[in-house]
C-alpha cells in the first residue's frame, strides 16, 4: 500500500496507481477511507469496491497540475451549484478546480443491477430556466467554469417541454445551453419542421443515443437561428450551375440477418451563405437551388442470407 501529499490532503492506502511523466498522480485506487478537503467541503473517495453497483473505477483523478480532475464517491453527497443543492456520487472538475459536471448516481450496469434498478433510485429534480420549469430525473448536469449551467442529460425515457427559438418543444436525452443560458442545441423527441434557409426540413435523429447532453442534433446560434439539425426523413437534391446536381439522403450502413437496418442520418449546417453536407460538402445558398422531399426508405428482407434461412419464402 502507498500513500501520496495532495493539495486537499494525504492519501493513503493506494492499492493501485498511474502517474504523469512528471511522477505527479494522475489516478489511484483506495481500499480504505480517506477524506479529501476541497472549496466544496469533505469529499471521501470510493474505498469500498464490492458492492454489487460499484464500479470498478478509479477513486480518484488529478490533473498534471495536481488539480482534482474526477472523483468517484463513496457516499452521494450534496454540492452546492447556481440551481440550488444537488446529490452527487461523481464529480468531474475543469483543470482550474471548478466543478465540470455532476452525476447523481454513479451505478454500474450488469446482470445483477440494470438500468431499471438504477432509474428507481434516481431522484427528480425542479428546475427553474428563463426558458421554462419542470421536473425530471437527470443522469448528469454540467457547467460552465463561471458556475453556469452548460447542459442537462436526461434518463431514458424522460422527457421535458421547453420554450426554445422555435417555439415549444418536447424534447428527449437532454438539451446544451450558451453560457448567457440561451439555448445551443436541444434532441426532439419527434420529427419536427424546421424552416432553413435553403427550405423547410424534418429535424429528427433516429440514431441518437441518449449518453449526454452535451450535444444534440438540433442547434441553435447564440441569436437563436438555426445552426445546425439532423435529418432521418428527408432527400435533398441541389441544382447548381451548369445544370450540375447532387443528392443527399440517409444512407444505409449495413445489413445483418435478424437486426434493424441501420441508416446513416444527414447532418445540415448553415453558416452565413453557406449550407454544409455532412460536415465536408459546402454550397452558396443563392447560387443553387435546393429540392426537398421526404427520404422513403426502401423495403428490404432484413435478412441477407437466403441460402440458410426460409423466414422469407413465399408458400
Amino acid at each position: 500500500m502507498y500513500s501520496y501529499s495532495t493539495n486537499y490532503g494525504e492519501l493513503k492506502s493506494i492499492s493501485l496507481y498511474t502517474t504523469y511523466p512528471n511522477q505527479q498522480l494522475k489516478d489511484c485506487v483506495l481500499s480504505e477511507r480517506n477524506e479529501l478537503n476541497t472549496p466544496f467541503g469533505i469529499l471521501v473517495p470510493q474505498y469500498d469496491h464490492a458492492e454489487i453497483r460499484r464500479k470498478n473505477t478509479y477513486s480518484v483523478s488529478f490533473f498534471e497540475n495536481g488539480i482534482l480532475k474526477r472523483i468517484a464517491l463513496q457516499d452521494q453527497v450534496e454540492i452546492d451549484t447556481c440551481v440550488g443543492k444537488l446529490p452527487a456520487e461523481l464529480i468531474t472538475f475543469y483543470n482550474s478546480g471548478k466543478i465540470k459536471k455532476i452525476f447523481p448516481l454513479n451505478g454500474h450496469i450488469t446482470a445483477y443491477w440494470d438500468e431499471n434498478d438504477e432509474y428507481n433510485l434516481a431522484k427528480e429534480f425542479y428546475f427553474d430556466f428563463p426558458f421554462g420549469s419542470f421536473k425530471t430525473k437527470i443522469i448528469s448536469i454540467g457547467f460552465y467554469e463561471t458556475g453556469t449551467v452548460k447542459s442537462i442529460t436526461l434518463w431514458p425515457n424522460e422527457y421535458i417541454y421547453i420554450n426554445t427559438p422555435i417555439g415549444k418543444q418536447r424534447i428527449r436525452i437532454g438539451f446544451s445551453l450558451y453560457p448567457d443560458g440561451s439555448i445551443k442545441s436541444i434532441e426532439p423527441i419527434e420529427p419536427i419542421d424546421i424552416m432553413t434557409p435553403i427550405g423547410n426540413i424534418k429535424s429528427f435523429d433516429v440514431n441518437a443515443n441518449g449518453v449526454t447532453g452535451d450535444k444534440n442534433s438540433l442547434a441553435f446560434t447564440e441569436d437563436g437561428k438555426v445552426k445546425s439539425l439532423i435529418s432521418s426523413d428527408n432527400k435533398i437534391t441541389i441544382k447548381g450551375p451548369n445544370n450540375t446536381s447532387k443528392i443527399y439522403s440517409p444512407f444505409q450502413i449495413k445489413q445483418m440477418c435478424d437486426q434493424e437496418i441501420y441508416y446513416q442520418t444527414l447532418k445540415i449546417e448553415f453558416c452565413n451563405d453557406i449550407v454544409i453536407f455532412n460536415e465536408k460538402d459546402k454550397y452558396k445558398i443563392e447560387e443553387n437551388s435546393f429540392i426537398i422531399e421526404p427520404f422513403v426508405r426502401p423495403v428490404q428482407n432484413k435478412c441477407s442470407n437466403c441460402s440458410s434461412c426460409s423466414m422469407c419464402s413465399t408458400s
